[in-house]
């Protein structure tokens, strides 16, 4: 199984497609999208919006829209219209999947508020991503990887219609929960993370091979591996004097790496152990 070295969590679990009954044919490749789980399971991703950020959001098929937290919106100086939509110039998920002129609710549901109150994520949750951004793409969760795929379709659901119409959104009682959940936190000493943690990226792509071997696959080029010296084909033997025996290794090693901090890699190449530092740089 192919793993980029990043500092993120390991998932494990069961593989499923989302898509249509009639989904239309694929218009293009697929889009390798990193994405981890919060404690409830629920798939947590990382965006851009209108190039600031990265900001977290959950997918969320029940939601008929993509959702985006009013504090959030107001810092991005984005305006809700009467009825409570508003529109990004761009939408990019981490990954490279973009959204142009996407359109979305300026609205703080009730299950992000509650979350957030539990610290149920693990970080702060700015959103949820619904069917309007969803349906566009057919999407491949493989729940033993850390990513996965999303293939556009060329297909536009269009814009859904608001239960309730206005910025509340007609939640009615539902909205109450939200605070219920996020005073009953505050008892617990449960507190949402900051804002957003920036995730940490080496630059370099690896495999498990037979015998316990760990392989470099790729290095791009203006990654931090590559400035570092790290090529393809070498055996990554140890990361921050840990032995590696499998791309989990990895990975479980390199899950606290910060931007801007320097990772000792052991490598063999052609028989021969080598040491290379790697200046983290951030993931997206």
């Amino acid at each position: 199984m192919r793993r980029f070295l990043l500092a993120g969590l390991l998932l494990a679990g069961m593989a499923l497609t989302v898509a249509g009954q009639d989904a239309p044919k694929p218009k293009a490749e697929p889009i390798a999208v990193p994405y981890r789980l919060t404690v409830p399971k629920h798939i947590m991703v990382r965006a851009k919006i209108n190039n600031q950020g990265p900001f977290n959001f959950i997918l969320d098929t029940g939601a008929p829209a993509l959702f985006l937290a009013t504090s959030v919106a107001d810092k991005l100086g984005v305006k809700a219209d009467k009825n409570g939509w508003g529109t990004f110039d761009r939408f990019e998920i981490e990954g490279g999947v973009v959204f142009e002129k996407a359109k979305g609710i300026i609205h703080t549901p009730f299950q992000l508020e509650g979350m957030n109150g539990m610290g149920l994520a693990g970080a702060e949750l700015h959103g949820m991503i619904g069917y309007n951004l969803l349906a566009q793409h057919r999407i491949e969760i493989d729940l033993t990887s850390d990513k996965m795929l999303w293939t556009p379709l060329g297909y536009d659901p269009g814009v859904p219609m608001r239960a309730g119409g206005g910025k509340g959104g007609g939640a009615g009682g539902l909205e109450m929960m939200g605070s219920i959940m996020k005073a009953f936190g505050g008892i617990l000493g449960r507190r949402a993370a900051p804002e957003y943690v920036l995730r940490a990226s080496l630059g370099v792509e690896l495999a498990d091979e037979k015998g316990d071997v760990v392989r470099v696959q790729s290095v791009p080029t203006d990654g931090p591996a590559h400035k570092a010296g790290v090529q393809a084909g070498d055996r990554l033997v140890k990361v921050k004097g840990r032995t590696v025996t499998t791309t989990e290794d990895a990975q479980r090693y390199a899950q606290k790496v910060k931007p801007g901090e320097k990772v000792e890699l052991l490598l063999e190449r052609a028989g021969k152990n080598q040491t290379v530092t790697v200046e983290a740089v951030e993931g997206l």
